[in-house]
């Protein structure tokens, strides 16, 4: 057990394969172009972003014995990643992630393998709720097999955050809204939730309002450029996106979702001021071409620092 405050993140881990063809795609043809590797998944990308924000991080998954398993388990612990309540299976392949863009770089085909993840199940959990319920966080995501996402909002005492990954998946914490400390949808997934079509930052309170209602205690709604809407039953917030120049939108959602967890793990709980945090966060990560960005404390902090202050000279012109 540690003596440092510390956060679990339960969820999957995979290797990424890319390939980006230099030309329009021939199909059924070889194609000349790019391929690329990189550890990824929701939860190692939280997990990853969590340590390089200098938060103790453990990842409780799963992954196999293969040679993509070496890689990701010599990753964690290149980015300060512990896996001490991971288990590696022997003669199983680990999850992955096989996706083919076309020349501009929008996905064409992609194939996800994360059958290994039904192996988190809640016997696994069990002997690891210990561990679990003494974390600051337990953040989760959805690719946990349904019983076990149950399992959890049914024994764990930690602060339960939840990160739904896609609308399929996020079907699956609908059972437990009423044990969530804090949800992180985007748009399309508190839609899915709640039944709001969300058109803006008013219909985006009314969806938060209404996950409230289902017992969720804190709701962060990423609206994408329309930036981040945050409620709870005693404080609301919307901070707009800030002026970015973007490479990639890849890692972004991944690195708000960490940078809310920071905050609570530094004991900051104004909605405005975690808001904040996240979107200065998110610009990172937009200007990034990593999936994981390379994200500190003092870059979050500068990056906050300059979007107040050409808030402060946009209200002086405004006023003068």
């Amino acid at each position: 057990m540690s003596e440092k405050p510390y956060v679990a993140v339960i969820g999957g881990m995979n290797m990424d394969i890319f390939g980006i063809p230099d030309e329009k795609v021939i199909p059924r043809d070889s194609n000349i172009g790019q391929i690329g590797m990189a550890v990824g998944g929701v939860g190692q990308n939280i997990a990853q972003n969590l340590a390089r924000l200098e938060v103790p991080t453990y990842l409780i998954t799963v992954y196999g014995d293969d040679m993509n398993g070496i890689v990701m388990e010599h990753s964690c612990a290149q980015h300060g990643i512990r896996l001490d309540y991971a288990e590696k299976l022997v003669g199983q392949r680990s999850s992955g992630y096989l996706y083919v863009t076309d020349e501009t770089g929008d996905m064409l085909l992609g194939i996800n393998d994360m059958k290994i993840c039904e192996n988190i199940t809640p016997a696994f959990l069990a002997k690891r709720l210990d561990f679990i319920n003494h974390a600051s966080v337990c953040m989760i995501d959805a690719n946990l097999p349904e019983e076990s996402i149950k399992w959890l909002g049914e024994h764990v005492t930690a602060p339960i955050f939840v990160d739904p990954v896609s609308i399929v998946k996020g079907k699956r914490v609908i059972p437990i809204l009423d044990k969530i400390d804090t949800l992180k949808p985007n748009r399309i997934e508190a839609e899915m939730m709640t039944g709001i079509k969300i058109t803006d930052c008013e219909t985006a309170q009314i969806a938060a309002a209404k996950l409230l209602e289902y017992g969720v205690k804190n709701v962060f709604i990423s609206l994408g450029k329309d930036g981040i809407m945050a409620m709870s039953n005693e404080q609301s917030a919307h901070v707009p996106t800030m002026t970015t120049k973007i490479v990639s939108a890849n890692g972004a959602g991944d690195c708000s979702t960490a940078t809310i967890v920071w905050c609570r793990y530094r004991g900051i709980k104004n909605l405005n001021q975690v808001c904040e945090y996240t979107q200065a966060a998110a610009s990172i990560a937009l200007e990034s071409e990593k999936s994981v960005p390379d994200i500190t404390p003092a870059k979050v902090e500068a990056k906050l620092a300059g979007m107040r202050l050409n808030e402060q000279l946009r209200s002086k012109a405004v006023r003068s």
